[in-house]
C-alpha cells in the first residue's frame, strides 16, 4: 500500500519564522536585479537558499550519487511550516518565495501561515499610496499574497490579543499608529519568534526607538526584556524564563540595510562573539545563527539552547522518517485489527484542529509498535524458558546421548535470545514506540487544555529537568498550543469534567482493576492486577523451593546417617522441584520488571487520585484557581508519562545483554 499524497499533514512539522524590515534597501536598484514584481531579486534568492538550507537540514537525498541538485530529489519526511506577517518588505518576500518553492516541492512541503495583527480590512491601511518602495505595488503585492493563502492547504491567522474590547477597536482603528495599534503588531511578532524553531530575521542588526518592530522579536527570541506599552502586555506570550531556558529555538540573521536608516543605536549582536560549537555542524552559507544573548555573554545557556536545536533537529528526522515507513504497516494493522486504534480519546478532537492528523498517526505508530516489542518479548521469553529448562535438565543427564541433545538445545535458545537482544538493540524498538507514545501524549495534554480554553503559560509542561534530552515533547506541545490560537473552545465545565478528568479517571481505574476477562488483558491491560499475580506467584515459587529444600536437607541426612538407598530416586525428583521452583518464580519476575507492572500501575494510582481530586472541584464557572489547577494537571500528568518512559527505557530489553 503506498503512502496517500498528503501523507506530510501528519507528520511533526519544522516552524520557521519571519521578522524584518518593511523599508529593506535593494543591493542593486538596476532593473536587472528586480523581478515583475518590483522585488529585489537578489534578496528573493537568499531567503530561498535560507529555507533550501532548513529543508536540506531536515529531509534525506533520496539519492545521494546524483550529479544534479534539484531540490525536488530529497526524500521529503518533514514539512516546513512558515510562519509571517503580512508587511510589506520582509514579511510579503518570504511569502512569495515560499510560495514558489511549494509549487516546486508540493504543497504538503511547505506550509505558509500568514499571521495578522488584526482584521484583514483594518490591516491594509498599512498599504496606503504612501509607499517606502516607490516601484513596486505593495498592496497588489498584498492582495495577491492573501488569495494565495487561501489556497493549497495554507492559512490566514488572526493571531488573539489582551486587550479590552473598547482599547481593541481604537487600535484597529488608529491612523496615527499609537502604543495600542504598535501593541498588536508586537503581538504578532512575539507569536512567531514563540513557536519559530528558526526565526528567519531579514534585519540591520540594530535596536528601534519604537514598539513592536523587528528587534524586539528577535530580542524576545534571544532571551532578552521586551517592553510591552502599558495595559497591552499579553500573557499566553509571556516570555520563558531563563531558568527554564527561556524560548525554545535559533535565530537565522540576515543582515539587511534600510531605506530610513537607524541612528544613535547600537548593534544587539556582536560581531566578535564566538559562535556557539554546537550550531557550526549546521552552520549555513549565508547569514548567521544565534542561540542566545551574546551581549549578555551566557555560554552556559547559549550552549543549552544550541544542544537542544541540535537534539530537535534528530528527534525530528528520525521522528518523521519512523513515522513514514510505519504509515502503511498502521493503515494495515488498523484494518486487520480495527480495535488498534484511538480509543478513549474521540473528545479530544474538539481541542484539536490542523494538529489532529499528526496526533492520531502517532496515538496508532505507538499502539502498533507497542505489539511489535510485545510479540518480541514473546519470543524471547519462549527462548528463555526452553533454555531454563534445558539447563536444569543438563546435570541429570550428562555422559549420554539424552544429555547431548539437551545441551544443544540450551545452547541454540541462548543464541536465539542474545539474537533477540541484539534485534531490539538495532531497531529500537521500544525507543521508537516510546518516543511515539510521547508526542501522543504530549498532544493529548495539550489538546485537553485547548479543550478548556486555557491559554499558554511561561512555564513549560514539560518537567525542567526532561527538556533538554526530549526536545521532540516540547515541540509536540507547540504545534497543539497553535490550534488553541486558531480557535477557541467554549468553557463548558461539565463538558471538561466528561471529557477530560471524567474520560482519564475512567481510562486509569480500568487500568488499575484487580481482575481481567482473559489472558491478554491481564498481561497488557491490568498493571495492578498482574504485578500483585507476579509477585505472588514468584513468592509463592521461592517459598516453596525453600520449603523442598529443606525437606531435600533431611532426607540427604537421613540418607547419610541411616543409609536409605531407597532415597536417591527421591531426592533427585526433589531437587528438581528447587531447580523448577526457583526458575519459574525467576521467570515471572523478570516477565514483571521487564513490563513495567509496578511502576505503571504506582503511577496510574497517583494519577487517578489527582483527577478525581479535580473533577470533584471542576463545578460551577471557569475561574482562574480552575484554570492554574487544570494546567497543573497537565503538568502533573505530563511529569508521569516522562517518569514512566525512563522506567521503561531502562527496562528495554536491549539492554539484558
Amino acid at each position: 500500500m503506498e503512502l496517500p499524497a498528503n501523507h506530510l499533514t501528519s507528520k511533526l512539522p519544522f516552524i520557521i519564522g519571519v521578522t524584518g524590515h518593511r523599508d529593506i534597501l535593494a543591493s542593486d536598484v538596476s532593473s536587472a536585479n528586480f523581478d515583475v514584481n518590483g522585488n529585489n531579486a537578489t534578496l528573493k534568492a537568499t531567503i530561498r537558499a535560507t529555507l533550501l538550507h532548513w529543508h536540506h537540514q531536515l529531509n534525506i537525498e533520496a539519492n545521494p550519487n546524483t550529479v544534479t541538485k534539484a531540490v525536488n530529489e530529497r526524500k521529503i519526511v518533514t514539512p516546513i511550516w512558515l510562519m509571517s506577517g503580512l508587511a510589506q518588505g520582509a514579511d510579503l518576500l518570504s511569502i512569495e518565495v515560499a510560495l514558489a518553492l511549494q509549487t516546486e516541492l508540493g504543497c504538503d512541503a511547505i506550509k505558509v501561515i500568514g499571521c495578522l495583527p488584526m482584521p484583514l480590512t483594518n490591516f491594509e491601511q498599512d498599504f496606503q499610496p504612501i509607499s517606502i518602495q516607490p516601484r513596486s505595488d505593495s498592496y497588489q503585492q498584498l492582495t495577491n499574497v492573501v488569495s494565495a493563502l487561501q489556497k493549497n492547504g495554507n492559512e490566514l491567522l488572526e493571531i488573539k490579543h489582551a486587550l479590552s474590547d473598547d482599547d481593541y477597536q481604537f487600535a484597529i482603528n488608529d491612523s496615527n499608529y499609537g502604543d495600542l495599534r504598535n501593541s498588536l503588531y508586537l503581538n504578532q511578532g512575539l507569536f512567531i519568534a514563540k513557536y519559530a524553531n528558526v526565526l528567519l530575521a531579514l534585519w540591520d542588526g540594530c535596536d528601534a526607538k519604537g514598539c513592536g518592530g523587528t528587534a524586539d522579536i528577535v530580542k524576545y527570541k534571544l532571551g532578552m526584556d521586551v517592553s510591552w506599552p502599558s495595559h497591552t502586555e499579553n500573557l499566553s506570550l509571556k516570555a520563558v524564563s531563563e531558568f527554564d531556558g527561556q524560548v525554545s529555538g535559533i535565530v537565522h540573521h540576515l543582515q539587511v540595510n534600510r531605506i530610513n536608516t537607524t541612528t544613535n543605536t547600537a548593534p544587539l549582536l556582536l560581531p566578535d562573539s564566538p559562535p556557539s560549537e554546537a550550531l557550526a555542524a549546521i552552520a549555513p552559507e549565508v547569514g548567521q545563527l544565534y542561540a542566545y544573548s551574546y551581549a549578555a555573554n551566557e555560554h552556559a545557556l547559549t550552549d543549552f539552547i544550541s544542544t537542544e536545536f541540535i537534539q530537535l533537529l534528530s528527534e525530528l528526522r528520525f521522528y518523521n522518517s519512523y513515522s513514514t515507513e510505519e504509515s502503511v504497516n498502521v493503515v494495515d494493522s488498523l484494518v486487520a485489527s480495527p480495535a488498534v486504534s484511538v480509543g478513549h480519546d474521540i473528545d479530544i478532537d474538539n481541542g484539536l484542529l490542523v494538529a489532529k492528523p499528526i496526533f492520531t498517526l502517532a496515538d496508532n505508530i505507538a499502539l502498533v509498535g507497542q505489539q511489535k516489542y510485545r510479540q518480541l518479548i514473546k519470543l524471547f521469553f519462549w527462548f528463555a524458558i526452553i533454555g531454563f529448562a534445558c539447563y536444569e535438565l543438563t546435570g541429570n543427564l550428562v555422559n549420554s546421548q539424552e544429555g547431548s541433545w539437551v545441551v544443544l538445545v540450551t545452547l541454540l535458545s541462548i543464541m536465539a535470545c542474545w539474537g533477540v537482544i541484539r534485534y531490539a538493540g538495532n531497531h529500537d524498538l521500544k525507543w521508537k514506540y516510546q518516543l511515539a507514545r510521547g508526542v501522543a501524549e504530549a498532544m493529548r495534554i495539550r489538546g485537553f487544555l485547548n479543550l478548556s480554553n486555557i491559554p499558554p503559560s511561561g512555564e513549560p509542561i514539560i518537567p525542567r529537568r526532561y527538556r533538554s534530552h526530549l526536545p521532540l515533547l516540547n515541540h509536540a506541545v507547540a504545534v497543539t498550543e497553535i490550534d488553541w490560537w486558531r480557535a477557541s473552545s467554549y468553557k463548558n465545565l461539565d463538558e471538561i469534567r466528561d471529557t477530560w478528568i471524567g474520560d482519564q479517571r475512567s481510562f486509569l481505574q480500568s487500568r488499575l482493576q484487580l481482575s481481567a476477562k482473559n489472558v491478554t488483558e491481564l498481561l497488557y491491560k491490568r498493571p495492578r492486577y498482574a504485578a500483585s499475580l507476579c509477585a505472588s506467584f514468584s513468592k509463592k515459587c521461592f517459598i516453596l523451593a525453600i520449603g523442598i529444600g529443606a525437606m531435600l536437607l533431611l532426607s540427604m541426612l537421613a540418607q547419610q546417617l541411616f543409609h536409605f538407598s531407597t532415597l536417591n530416586e527421591a531426592n533427585n525428583m526433589l531437587m528438581m522441584i528447587v531447580q523448577y521452583s526457583l526458575m519459574l518464580g525467576g521467570v515471572v519476575a523478570l516477565w514483571s520488571e521487564l513490563c513495567g507492572y509496578e511502576t505503571t500501575a504506582n503511577g496510574y494510582a497517583s494519577m487517578e487520585e489527582l483527577y478525581g481530586r479535580a473533577h470533584s472541584l471542576l463545578k460551577g464557572d471557569m475561574t482562574l484557581a480552575k484554570e492554574l489547577m487544570l494546567l497543573a494537571l497537565a503538568r502533573e500528568a505530563m511529569f508521569e508519562h516522562v517518569n514512566w518512559s525512563n522506567a521503561e527505557s531502562n527496562n528495554d530489553i536491549k539492554n539484558r545483554n
